[in-house]
């Protein structure tokens, strides 16, 4: 959180960017000793008319809370560091951490730092509702399910069908819930696939007013019998890129910056296109394949660079010629950097660059070079201008894109060995309740039991 946020009310803060979640409010108002009788009614009353101190509503949500005060045991254990200091969704170093201590918190191999999972010869992926377009559900459900087929197909997958869950606040409107699935099954019966599973609840149930999205779309796919994962990224490898035209995010910059005109330019599935195209016709010719999305390349450079130990040299002429004139013009117009943010291009790694460009010109796709793969020289990515080596630093966050992440910036109050330290001791606490949660489990009282597995 940044210091403009510690420079304001809490409480506002609470109400308004938490989705009104009245129970997270009400604890916040008890253990600082202030009433939530007073408290809780106009902020209630934004969305349900006028209430009163001694709502019903109200005195059984205060009880709620008293009495699960009596269960803390099983609750977490505060570290003090809260998601946004921590970088968590932001797309940058932070992000990374944090990812990097959930691999290490699933038992993982740290190689699996990828676009998608891949057991036995299944490829799947999960990809969350971008957080700034619960008003826009139709674009939500569109970009999250190309997302996530994305994810799986640049790895050379044939998707087998998508897996959806959403929950809605409980004032949404039943509209939004349609308009997700119309976004998400126009990506579907392009591909001529289907929503295999879904689920719907409502965020925080009863507890949760207002008008927030949020879930995430899962794609399955067939992997192929030699999957384009990062780490076959080698040095000598060209990277051709795929035009850029945006997704989720290059959605909401245009959206909060009152440019509907770059909307239009997002709605697309030339990067599926591209992944179609690869996948039948050039899999011999791929090394590996990515997208570029998370944090824009300087993030992919990041991840790509920490599995292979290689840095990318990008050529930035070349780069920015590749980014849809309407989503170029927009990022300079709001100073975003388009090396910090994703613009949904395809990034394949590759030592027969013409072939691949070729067949992807010839399908009315725009490819170039962009860069090379190089060994490690100190840094994960470099801009190559004028026959010298510009080092291009991950950041904390990705690039700011919209009015709200500018003023909020982007750094955290806490450095990088700070953070870490905090997300480890986070870590630790979980798996000691992992451990001791297990060994219940496994102990004589519980396989003394009548195995259910066994009934009738």
């Amino acid at each position: 959180m940044s210091n403009y946020w510690r420079s304001h009310n809490p409480y506002f803060i609470v109400a308004f960017i938490n989705g009104m979640d009245l129970e997270g409010i009400t604890r916040r108002l008890l253990d600082s000793g202030r009433d939530p009788f007073n408290e809780l009614p106009k902020l209630i009353s934004i969305y349900r008319g006028n209430v009163q101190g001694r709502d019903p509503f109200i005195e059984a949500l205060v009880e709620e809370v008293r009495n699960s005060r009596s269960s803390n045991q099983f609750s977490f254990s505060p570290v003090g560091l809260r998601a946004g200091e921590a970088g968590l969704g932001s797309r940058g170093v932070g992000d990374y951490d944090v990812h990097s201590a959930l691999l290490e918190a699933s038992g993982s191999d740290p190689r699996s730092f990828d676009d998608a999972g891949l057991a036995e010869d299944v490829l799947v992926s999960v990809d969350g509702i971008h957080s700034r377009l619960s008003f826009f559900p139709y674009l939500a459900g569109f970009h999250a399910t190309r997302a996530a087929l994305r994810d799986v197909m640049v790895k050379g997958g044939r998707p087998l069908g998508v897996l959806v869950d959403i929950h809605l606040s409980d004032d949404s409107d039943v509209s939004m819930l349609f308009d997700f699935e119309a976004g998400v099954t126009t990506v579907t019966d392009f591909l001529k696939i289907r929503i295999l599973a879904g689920s719907t609840l409502r965020i925080g149930g009863d507890v949760v007013i207002g008008e927030r999205i949020s879930g995430g779309v899962g794609a399955i796919a067939k992997a192929p019998p030699k999957p384009l994962g990062r780490a076959n990224v080698k040095p000598g490898h060209y990277v051709v890129m795929t035009e850029g035209h945006g997704g989720g995010t290059v959605t909401a910059t245009a959206i909060y910056h009152g440019r509907p005109d770059v909307v239009e330019a997002t709605i697309n599935l030339y990067d599926l296109l591209s992944c179609q195209l690869v996948r039948d016709r050039l899999l011999d010719y791929v090394d590996a394949m990515t997208d570029v999305t998370n944090g824009g390349i300087r993030g992919d450079a990041l991840e790509v660079s920490r599995l292979t130990s290689t840095s990318l040299v990008i050529y930035p002429e070349i780069f920015r010629s590749l980014i849809d004139p309407h989503v170029l013009r927009l990022m300079d117009d709001v100073n975003v950097d388009p090396y910090g943010i994703s613009i949904d291009s395809i990034m394949i790694f590759t030592k027969h660059p013409d072939l691949i460009i070729g067949e992807l010109s010839s399908r009315g796709i725009k490819a170039d070079v962009v860069g090379r793969v190089e060994n490690f020289i100190g840094f994960p990515m470099y801009v190559e201008e004028d026959g010298k080596l510009r080092e291009l630093s991950p950041n904390f966050r990705e690039s700011p894109y919209t009015p709200v992440k500018k003023v909020i910036g982007n750094s955290s109050k806490y450095d990088r060995t700070a953070r870490n330290m905090l997300i480890s001791k986070a870590l630790a606490a979980s798996l000691e309740k992992k451990k001791r949660f297990s060994s219940l489990l496994n102990s004589s009282e519980v396989k003394g039991r009548k195995d259910p597995s066994n009934v009738g």
